[in-house]
């Protein structure tokens, strides 16, 4: 009896792991708009909240107001940033014919060497290509459907719109008909319950905004780092091209190597080893520094010690790919709550 007693934290601890790791993954996969809705209705409340009590404004026009509010200040800054891009990707369109001389040349010298490697190769080499040819082509084509797999994903900008559509609505509900919502929860569940709930909420809040600030500062780093380095290595545009390297950091897995490793293989058949030298440890150098800072920044905004930090972002990547770059610290942070609050305490 004794030794089950003593299993008996490490047995909750698992299932509340597995427990919560499930329900997130699950909120995630199909429940996603409504639970972003939720964290938004959450974080707008106090101003709502402002607007209702102090201005007397109706909370369902409160809601509007602040809504329309971030949608249109970040609609204006996504905006501003397109503008400012296009207007340098036309001054960088532009500088473009002044290279068009120097390619020519390069091609030029392949070609002359191409013809002088087929007078030196021997003819059976020759042979056995001419009798691979296809699977060569196969081996192409593969490689090329790869990027029309890549422009397939384009679809899912409509998919996008659709979560974005969803998500405002359900935010708009959730923060107007939040007093009701709340009532309703607590005229089922126990007393103890809630108040635990309630803790749990207040922690998963701070948690999420905890995230949201430890992504945004690790892409300020990132992109600050990359803007520096730009300007050491006299890049034009290093300003525009760094902010845009940071933007990229937010995507999955590719990222900035978008940018860094088309421009390094250009700048290599330019004849510019050591600039493409040069940006490759550049991009070394900033993915490094996010994957050092990562786990130390995140563990400090979700409350977390930096090594357990570090194991749920690890563990959640294993698992769920990209997203449980996000799963895996909220599953600890949940966890951690839980235990916090006495809910699993007998």
């Amino acid at each position: 009896m004794k030794l089950k007693s003593d299993y008996k934290p490490i047995v909750f601890l698992g299932l509340a792991i597995a427990l919560v790791s499930l329900a997130l993954f699950i909120t995630i996969e199909y429940f996603l708009p409504f639970a972003v809705g939720i964290i938004i209705a959450l974080i707008i409340d106090p101003v709502v909240k402002y607007f209702e009590v102090k201005l007397k404004i109706q909370r369902g026009i409160a809601v509007v107001i602040v809504l329309l509010a971030i949608i249109s200040s970040f609609g204006y800054l996504i905006i501003l940033a397109i503008s400012r891009f296009i207007f340098e990707i036309g001054k960088l369109v532009n500088t473009l014919p002044n290279y068009t001389d120097y390619l020519n040349s390069i091609f030029d010298s392949v070609s002359t060497f191409m013809f002088s490697v087929y007078d030196i190769i021997p003819k059976e080499v020759m042979d056995y290509l001419f009798k691979n040819w296809g699977q060569i082509i196969t081996y192409l084509t593969g490689f090329l459907s790869k990027f029309y797999t890549l422009a397939e994903k384009l679809v899912v900008i409509p998919n996008l719109l659709i979560f974005l559509l969803f998500t405002f609505l359900s935010s708009f509900f959730f923060a107007k008909d939040k007093n009701k919502i709340i009532s309703s929860i607590k005229s089922i569940l126990p007393h103890n319950w809630y108040k635990k709930i309630e803790i749990i909420q207040s922690e998963l809040i701070a948690s999420a905004i905890g995230l949201i600030k430890a992504q945004i500062i690790l892409i300020f780093i990132s992109t600050i780092i990359t803007i520096a380095g730009f300007y050491i290595l006299n890049v034009d545009y290093a300003l525009t091209l760094g902010i845009i390297c940071g933007l990229l950091d937010i995507l999955p897995v590719i990222g900035p190597s978008l940018i860094f490793v088309p421009w390094a293989i250009v700048a290599l058949l330019l004849g510019n080893l050591k600039f493409s030298l040069s940006l490759i440890i550049l991009h070394l150098f900033v993915s490094g520094m996010r994957q050092i800072l990562q786990a130390k920044v995140i563990g400090t905004h979700l409350g977390l010690d930096p090594l357990l930090a570090l194991i749920s972002i690890y563990v959640g990547v294993r698992l769920f790919g990209f997203m449980g770059l996000f799963i895996g610290p909220m599953v600890a942070v949940i966890v951690k709550a839980i235990f916090q609050s006495g809910f699993l305490r007998s």
